[in-house]
């Protein structure tokens, strides 16, 4: 699957692999989820699934790539500037991506 929305659905009906956007910024929940619906624990992939699924809607909210670079950027790992005529996320945006990282980290402790 090429798209993150329909990923896991995709491996649980038998897909071998996945190319995520979300991926780069939570490399370890979505392999996570992805490994466990390729062993079959759909119970479990979807639970983590469940708490990836706002990451996803946010990081598309303002388009590609906007939404994954706030969110690399709050992870500490690149700017959240892009090239002209894109534009970096929202003020908005980068608030609502804050507060769903920091209760990721919270759940997740």
């Amino acid at each position: 699957s090429g798209d993150d929305f329909t990923a896991l659905d995709t491996v649980l009906l038998g897909g071998q692999g996945v190319i995520s956007v979300l991926g780069q910024a939570m490399p370890d929940l979505l392999s996570e989820m992805i490994r466990s619906g390729l062993k079959g624990d759909a119970l479990k992939a979807r639970a983590l699934e469940a708490s990836l699924k706002q990451g996803m809607d946010l990081i598309f909210e303002e388009g590609n790539p906007s939404g994954i670079k706030a969110m690399l950027h709050r992870l500490g790992i690149c700017s959240p500037e892009v090239r002209l005529p894109l534009v970096k996320a929202t003020v908005d945006l980068q608030a609502k991506i804050d507060q769903y990282i920091e209760r990721l980290i919270t759940s997740n402790s």
